[in-house]
Parts: structure tokens; C-alpha cells; sequence
């Protein structure tokens, strides 16, 4: 009996150390999950927290656009950049049929079109901006190279014209670039704008600085240069770099007293049969 007792209480001890471990467990997860859910539950409330904040501020963004961009705007909020000859008067005139409008109504490539199609530019860009509600336009303007005179209805107008041959209305250049050019253009034709490019880019190959391209009623263009009054290219400018050098060859060539003479005409029109024609001046008479 007393070896039964003993062992029997040798025993007790780990059935009760089994009962603690097995009810700290219980604890252990029940804390678990108790941290668990607590965690959800924060999670839960930054979630939504973050779906209201950014629910209100894209409602409010929307309504403010909508607001912004349905307000009538006029020329005053209208910025402008790249102008020197053209000036913001000549703009607010052109654009007058856009004004007043909501940025919703506006259309950038239209404005863009209209305005290259109405004025002597190269290009324009146009941008609508939200806030504040503008229009901006960034303008390229064609850069005047050359004086230039044409018929319209029996008047003659004067103007400009940029290194694509192209017109510019001598009101859209201002007087400092009017003074810096010294090239003339008589008789301006747009169906020989090809030729006068094709002369223009190649006006530095000629010794003889190019002072004024001609066109006459025949459409036939001749130049005048600081040694020579009149040379014949004649309606075409296909061998226009072979006339080019043959005249630079004729100007080595001549005489000095030739060459100083003022009025003489050199004809091209056939550069590899020059002719050469001398007017009789007063000098000449006497």
C-alpha cells in the first residue's frame, strides 16, 4: 500500500502541469485572436477613413473643374508668348470670334487653324488651362528676309516675305527689322514662290552681293546685284546654279571699266551662251 501511495502521488504533479500548460494555451489564443480582430478592425477603419478622403476630394475636384471650366472667359485671360512684329491687339482682333466662351467650349486645334490661316506665322500653339481659367498661345512668327511689291486690283501693296517665300503684311513687321533688310523683291508672284526660294537659299553663292529679285508681267525673273544692274534668268530656274556660277566666272573675268560700269545686262537665260549688253549712259554721249 504505501509503494501504490507513493507512486500515486509521484503522478499528481504532471497531470497537473498538463491542465496549466493546456489553459495557458487557451489564454494564449484567445489573446490571439482578440489582437487579431482589434487589427481588422483598425485596418477596417484607415480603409474607410481613406475611401472618404479620397471620395471627398475627387467630388470636390470634379465640382470645382466643372465650375471652372463652365465660366465664360474672355481675351483678358488670354496669355501670350513669341510675338515681336505681331502685336496682342492684332491677336485679340483675330480672335474676337472665340470670346466670350467656357474653356469646355473652346477648341485648341480650331484656334490653332484660324489663326494660321488669318496671320503670317509659322505655327501656334494653344493651351487650355483649369486653374485659373486661361488660354495660352505660343506663337512662331515667320521672319521677314526680304522687302517685297505685288499687284492687287490694279494697286500695289507692300510687304515682306520670310524664307519660304511666303507674304507677311508689312503692318505685322516692326520698324527695327524693316530697317535690317536690305533684299527686294519686285512684283512678288506666289506661282514663282519655288523660284524665289530656290534663289534666296542660294544668294550667298554670288560673289556679287544680291540686291533686288525682278519678276515682269512675263513671269521672267532677273536680278540685280552690286556689280551688275540686270541679270536675265529668264521664266524658270532649273540651271539656276549653273547661271549662278557663270556669273561669278563673268565678274573675274571682265574688265575692271566693265565692271564699274552701272548700267549693263548680263544674259543667262542660256548659261552656256552668256550675253553681255551695255546701255549707253551719259558718259557715254559726251
Amino acid at each position: 500500500m504505501d509503494g501504490q501511495t507513493y507512486v500515486q502521488s509521484k503522478m499528481r504533479p504532471l497531470k497537473s502541469n498538463k491542465i496549466k500548460k493546456r489553459n495557458s494555451d487557451n489564454n494564449n489564443r484567445k489573446s490571439t485572436r482578440k489582437v487579431s480582430f482589434v487589427l481588422q478592425n483598425k485596418n477596417f477603419l484607415i480603409e474607410l477613413w481613406q475611401l472618404l478622403f479620397f471620395s471627398s476630394t475627387s467630388i470636390f475636384l470634379i465640382i470645382t473643374f466643372l465650375n471652372q471650366a463652365w465660366k465664360p472667359i474672355n481675351f483678358d485671360q488670354t496669355k501670350i508668348t513669341g510675338l515681336s512684329g505681331i502685336t496682342k491687339h492684332d491677336i485679340k482682333k483675330t480672335t474676337s470670334i472665340f470670346y466670350p466662351k467656357n474653356l469646355l467650349e473652346l477648341n485648341p486645334k480650331e484656334i490653332e487653324s484660324y489663326l494660321i490661316r488669318n496671320l503670317p506665322i509659322k505655327s501656334v500653339s494653344v493651351s487650355r488651362k483649369i486653374f485659373p481659367p486661361e488660354i495660352h498661345l505660343n506663337f512662331l512668327e515667320r521672319e521677314p528676309i526680304a522687302l517685297a511689291s505685288r499687284v492687287l486690283s490694279n494697286t500695289t501693296e507692300i510687304g515682306m516675305i520670310d524664307i519660304e517665300g511666303s507674304w507677311i503684311p508689312l503692318e505685322f513687321v516692326n520698324e527695327s527689322q524693316q530697317n535690317k533688310i536690305k533684299l527686294s523683291i519686285e512684283n512678288w508672284n506666289p506661282n514663282k514662290k519655288k523660284e524665289i526660294i530656290l534663289i534666296i537659299k542660294n544668294r550667298s553663292n554670288l560673289e556679287s552681293s544680291l540686291q533686288k529679285i525682278k519678276i515682269n508681267p512675263l513671269e521672267e525673273i532677273s536680278l540685280k546685284t552690286e556689280h551688275f544692274d540686270s541679270v536675265l534668268l529668264g521664266a524658270g530656274t532649273d540651271r539656276l546654279i549653273e547661271q549662278i556660277n557663270k556669273l561669278n566666272q563673268l565678274q573675274k573675268s571682265l574688265p575692271n571699266l566693265l565692271i564699274n560700269t552701272k548700267v549693263k545686262i548680263v544674259d543667262l537665260k542660256d548659261p552656256s551662251k552668256p550675253e553681255l549688253k551695255i546701255e549707253k549712259t551719259l558718259g557715254d554721249d559726251i
